[in-house]
């Protein structure tokens, strides 16, 4: 067994004042002893905070090769062109990778939602200490001919005996009704949770509320002058509702959606899913350094809690990220948001993030016959109860 002391445990939800978590050989959460006030009954003593693995659930493995690669503070259209131009013209995507991995594992990361649209991350998922859960990303900009979705169906029934799998459509600006319709049936059959690109920019609202805005210029506007118009001759309905009170509608009741990014997110979005879709299961991903970097925005971190929501936390690719790291994403939103607490704070990073992905019977919390990692979070502004810039995670188990 394993006594490991610290000024404060963290159990996924609440912080315990020097507190004793006892772990067996395997890694195992055996209990949390209270009130021991011998140090030398403990093996072990660390100043910090002592909190279980981070989920990190949303993440481009794949793109980890294009650190430092891409702009920032262009917006999303421009950002996604970058994305597009670059394809296939950079070298070094296996070593990114394991690099990639490697950070994640360093600083503390546990679990990662992770976004694929081919295998070519598969071997590093699979040989690595995380567990990921892969969402195989489909999308058709609209082509009722694509075969995008037999595609998806082809590398999921390849691999998902192997690993954990699901189907999902990228984001609303991409995906045709059908299509979304087609991965929910999917989802019902196979009982596995959803990740979709929600909000990321106003412009995603103004596509489906007024067949308007710089997405549907680029995508369908027949007499723009754009020369790089996707689908100048497809109609595309009008709405006339934002993104998430539209393609909400179409998604399965039955599986877990992670609406991830959330930039351009309501009250009055929130209030339609509650009041007309109360049994639809659903988390909200943020991933704030990401938002920075792309578009200079944050999301509405307190709005999203304030409603009581699962909200987790994710560090989006090194595309748009300086880093894969929980603890810079915690940072920008205490700052953005001083008013949230440290432990609110980090119950995201755990219990949220593991109840996002399916996996909180193993991850998230110190309970009894878990594994979730255990990780020493350094240089805590106790006095406060705040992370400083100079706060590490340092995995224990």
């Amino acid at each position: 067994m394993r006594k490991i002391k610290a000024q404060y445990i963290f159990d996924g939800s609440r912080l315990h004042k020097l507190a004793t978590l006892v772990v067996n050989e395997g890694g195992g959460i055996e209990t949390i002893l209270h009130n021991t006030t011998n140090e030398t009954a403990c093996e072990e003593f660390f100043n910090g905070i002592v909190c279980p693995g981070f989920v990190n659930a949303h993440c481009h493995l794949e793109l980890s090769h294009y650190r430092n690669r891409i702009p920032q503070h262009e917006g999303l259209p421009q950002f996604i062109k970058n994305v597009v131009k670059l394809r296939g013209s950079l070298s070094g995507e296996l070593e990114a990778m394991q690099a990639a991995d490697g950070e994640m594992q360093q600083n503390g990361i546990v679990a990662v939602g992770d976004i694929s649209n081919t295998d070519g991350s598969f071997s590093v998922k699979q040989h690595s200490s995380i567990y990921y859960h892969t969402f195989i990303e489909l999308l058709d900009l609209f082509n009722s001919n694509s075969k995008e979705f037999e595609y998806g169906k082809k590398l999921f029934s390849t691999h998902f005996h192997t690993m954990p799998l699901s189907l999902t459509p990228h984001a609303p600006y991409t995906c045709s009704r059908k299509l979304i319709e087609r991965i929910a049936l999917h989802a019902n059959e196979y009982k596995y949770p959803l990740s979709i690109h929600n909000q990321e920019c106003e412009a995603e609202n103004e596509m489906y509320r007024s067949n308007s805005g710089t997405l549907y210029e680029q995508m369908f506007a027949a007499d723009s002058k754009n020369s790089e118009t996707i689908n100048a001759k497809l109609p595309f309905p009008q709405y006339g509702k934002t993104s998430l009170q539209t393609y909400s509608t179409w998604l399965p009741c039955n599986s877990h959606t992670l609406f991830v990014h959330n930039t351009h997110t309501t009250q009055a979005d929130i209030d339609f899913l509650k009041h007309n879709y109360p049994d639809l299961n659903y988390s909200f991903v943020v991933c704030p350094q990401s938002n920075a970097y792309i578009a200079h925005e944050i999301p509405p971190f307190d709005v999203l809690l304030n409603n009581k929501l699962n909200v987790a936390i994710g560090t989006d690719s090194l595309a748009s990220n300086s880093k894969l790291n929980i603890v810079s994403e915690l940072l920008a939103l205490q700052q953005a948001f001083p008013n949230v607490s440290l432990a609110e704070l980090l119950t995201c990073s755990t219990r949220n993030g593991a109840q996002a992905l399916g996996i909180q019977k193993q991850f998230g919390t110190f309970e009894k016959g878990k594994t979730p990692g255990v990780v020493l979070l350094e240089h805590i502004d106790f006095t406060n109860m705040r992370l400083q810039n100079n706060t590490t995670a340092l995995r224990l188990i």
